[in-house]
């Protein structure tokens, strides 16, 4: 800014006369960027016409201009404010009307702009750029004529002639007197910059950003924008929405929310990037984050708080003052909702339109508790970015150089595609030989660099003791194993398994998957990375001591089951081949509750036998405190002896492709099994109801592929069991399916009134099924497949069924019954069907 030439005087002399160029840097490194556009002008000629015109169109963008809004008394306070301005502006706007030379102020201005070294774009009102670049022909001559005439010390003259010039060699704007035209094109150029200048810097090597921030745009801003629309069908105007960014620790959330930060602010009045939140949380230091809140998004300069608390409540009296369209803002690492309500996010959620919030995180669960609904799930690198990544960052070129190809794959393998890992082992290697590369392979495929452990230790860190123990289960034992059995072994140690590991889930320290050879079975999967991270932590501890390195199971090969129970004083998966059962075993031993005997208890047991008869299982095995038993193969005269302790505790058993003569004695322990899979198995024991031994407890019944010689249920008005899946593909009962309750006996009827699940399949003796939904007053879902030989299929009055799939049943002429409640049902490949009547 430059006032008229009547207030000028000595104090114009010395205006700005102690400001040296590296004082200019010192101001500009530590300004707060208070004002994103200075303008520089001479009041007299311009401050009621373009400059006020300009002023009023940048502000009403939300951007913070600096122009003085009347003449004031030139002082020390005021040079301060001046130089302030100047410092913390991005863009600066330098108006050249005919009488701007009259000014020094103006010239003053203009050096230190030049020195702040932000972007300066020249409007030049009635002035030629060339009357900048020849100060002797132009209007400005007398102007510097006087100053020669005034100055002993021409030095000053000669910087402000070098500051014309330069400035008169940049592309600008030209207005004329008695133009006064609209200055919208000036305003965008401005506007542009300011963008620019603010662009967060996001990454050395960013690669396959595009294409990540093309899939972020289509599977999850598209379906804002669908929802966005519904709302403003419904309210009649857009609200502001969330969306979350979650993966594990150097997955790249930051990158991906830095880019779309770039791109998108231009959309919004107001934008803010709030770098660390989680970290700012732990050091105390929120207040800081607030206050660039009231900066960036308010334009308000607070005062210190002596709480977050006081900081909340500011914000919250701004965010009712202020009514700007739209603002975006990005929170980077939260891990907690009270860090949203200390920001006050979703107050300014519900107050502005039309406004973007995104939110990134390690923890799922917490924009599952904060309510955000729109979330992205961002996973590793693919093989092809991933290799271009580390070779950049290692060879300084997206392609491995002749003689590194293999080398580079091998980094790949164990980076597992987190570009943290990519980059870290990357500038490790640069610029060293191959022997060198080698080195740094075998070290990092054994030990994690410090460089990704810290970062990937976080999540660990926010872990109670409980979810500690089973996340480095999960790194040592369980990776590809079944996540039923995982959580089986965790109960019976005395966690809450299912909690457990969902809190792994939500943090992505752990990721499930389908088991392809058996598609209700759910596996568990970890990044090679935190596996590393937790079998590391798993070493130092000393108790429960954790037996799954190469070095613990040499020492098991060579010892029988029966001395591993003995000797083992810690958590040990493992399997070996017992020469005295001639059986595969596969068991999990956990630590026992007494730490001073520190001694390890079975838990969980299965027997791959051959195909001798033998006898029992042998005593010296301990069932007590058994929790899973599974047996396969051979022939059993008995589970186990009379004698011994039987499994007490005992939840699942499972028995596959196993004759069994006598069934276990189960009194006592029955009403603890919930799952029973039977599955290939032949039962020649006459006399008994299987379901009745099997106690009230059991949920899932698996009897495909088996043959069983009595009745599969007993029912004499009483509820036997809890039953709620019950699969009977290719089941061969050489018996009754139901002992008849007084009414009609059918070929197969189910009494079972928990039952919410049957499957029943390649069963060639049913000719006809009748079920009622008295029987099964919760039936969900029936699916029937391959029946060869079924005709009839009634269902009657079950009110419950939702779902019916009949499939590939040949002779099927009749399918009838009352189900009101039916949501899906699928006949196919039923050739003869007559009759359908649903």
């Amino acid at each position: 800014m430059a006032s008229s030439s009547s207030h000028h005087g000595n104090a114009e002399h010395h205006a700005f006369s102690g400001i040296e160029p590296h004082g200019i840097r010192r101001k500009v490194s530590e300004s707060s960027r208070l004002f994103d556009v200075f303008i520089n002008h001479r009041g007299p000629d311009v401050k009621e016409t373009l400059a006020i015109q300009l002023y009023n169109s940048l502000r009403e963008l939300g951007m913070q201009a600096f122009l003085d809004s009347q003449e004031k008394e030139f002082g020390d306070s005021f040079i301060s404010a001046i130089e302030t301005a100047i410092c913390s502006a991005s863009v600066h706007v330098a108006i050249f009307s005919k009488g701007y030379a009259e000014s020094p102020w103006c010239l003053a201005e203009l050096v230190l702009m030049l020195h702040s070294h932000a972007k300066i774009i020249p409007v030049f009102y009635g002035v030629k750029p060339w009357e900048l670049r020849h100060i002797e022909k132009g209007v400005y001559a007398s102007a510097f004529s006087d100053y020669r005439k005034k100055y002993r010390h021409l030095d000053k003259l000669k910087e402000w002639e070098e500051a014309l010039q330069s400035v008169s060699f940049t592309i600008g704007y030209e207005f004329h007197n008695s133009d006064l035209r609209d200055c919208k094109s000036i305003v965008s150029a401005v506007l542009k910059e300011v963008q620019r200048a603010k662009s967060l810097h996001v990454a050395k090597y960013p690669v396959g950003l595009d294409k990540l921030v093309e899939d972020f745009k289509t599977s999850c801003l598209d379906e804002l924008d669908s929802h966005m629309q519904c709302r403003i069908n419904k309210e009649g105007k857009e609200a502001a929405e969330i969306l979350g960014i979650f993966g594990i620790g150097g997955v790249g959330k930051t990158t991906l929310s830095k880019e779309l930060y770039n791109q998108k602010r231009s959309q919004y009045t107001r934008s803010c990037f709030l770098f660390d939140v989680r970290e700012a949380s732990e050091k105390g230091e929120l207040s800081s984050l607030q206050t660039q809140l009231l900066r960036e998004l308010f334009h308000y300069e607070p005062p210190n708080f002596h709480s977050t608390e006081d900081g909340t409540s500011y914000i919250k009296n701004c965010i009712r003052r202020s009514s700007f369209p739209s603002f975006l803002i990005v929170l980077d690492d939260i891990d907690h909702v009270k860090q949203l309500d200390v920001l006050s996010v979703m107050d300014m959620v519900h107050k502005f339109n039309n406004s973007l919030v995104i939110v990134t995180t390690r923890d799922v669960g917490v924009l599952i508790r904060a309510g955000i609904t729109f979330g992205y799930n961002l996973k590793g690198m693919n093989r092809n970015d991933a290799r271009a990544l580390f070779c950049s960052h290692a060879l300084g070129q997206p392609r491995p150089a002749p003689g590194y190809e293999d080398m580079v794959e091998t980094f790949i393998d164990i980076s597992g595609g987190l570009p943290l890992s990519l980059e870290v082992l990357g500038t490790h290697v640069h610029g060293r030989t191959q022997d060198y590369w080698q080195l740094e392979f075998n070290k990092a495929s054994k030990v994690l660099p410090q460089d990704i452990k810290k970062r990937l230790k976080i999540s660990f860190d926010a872990l109670d003791s409980e979810e500690k123990q089973i996340f480095m289960d999960v790194a040592c034992f369980f990776i590809g194993k079944s996540k039923r059995m995982a959580i089986q072994v965790w109960n019976g140690s005395g966690w809450s398994g299912q909690h457990g590991l969902e809190t792994l889930k939500n943090k992505c320290l752990v990721e499930e998957i389908i088991d392809y050879s058996d598609q209700d079975c759910i596996l568990l999967r970890m990044h090679d990375h935190l596996r590393d991270l937790g079998r590391e932590m798993a070493n130092e501890l000393t108790f429960p001591l954790r037996l799954w390195g190469p070095q613990h199971l040499k020492s098991l090969e060579s010892k029988g089951f029966e001395s591993i129970l003995a000797q083992t004083k810690g958590r040990c998966f493992n399997s070996i081949f017992d020469r005295s059962m001639n059986s595969q075993i596969t068991f999990f031993l956990g630590e026992s509750d007494d730490c001073a005997e520190k001694s390890a208890i079975l838990l969980w047991l299965q027997l791959d036998v051959d195909h001798k008869e033998r006898k029992c299982i042998p005593s010296w095995i301990p069932l007590q405190n058994l929790e899973t038993l599974r047996i396969s193969g051979g022939l059993l005269k008995r589970m186990w002896q009379s004698h011994q302790q039987p499994p007490s505790q005992l939840k699942e058993l499972q028995i596959s492709q196993t004759i069994l003569k006598e069934f276990p004695d189960l009194s006592g322990i029955s009403n603890h099994l919930e799952t029973v899979v039977l599955a290939g198995s032949e039962w020649p024991i006459q006399g008994f109801s299987l379901v009745q031994c099997l106690g009230m407890n059991l949920g899932s019944l698996d009897l495909r592929y088996t043959v069983l010689h009595g009745e599969l249920v007993s029912y004499n008005g009483g509820e036997r069991t809890a039953i709620k899946t019950l699969d009977i593909k290719n089941f061969k009962l050489i018996g009754e399916v139901v002992l008849n309750n007084g009414g009609e006996c059918s070929s197969a009827r189910s009494p079972m009134r928990s039952l919410e699940n049957l499957k029943i399949s390649n069963q060639k003796l049913v000719t006809k099924l009748l079920i009622h939904g008295n029987h099964c007053p919760s039936l969900q879902s029936l699916r029937l497949q391959h029946m060869q030989n079924l005709i009839e299929v009634e269902l009657i009055s079950i009110k419950t069924l939702t779902c019916l799939k009949v499939h590939n049943c040949k002779h099927l002429k009749r399918l009838s019954g009352s189900c009101t409640s039916l949501l899906v049902f699928e006949v196919s490949q039923c050739p003869e069907l007559e009759m359908l009547a649903i």
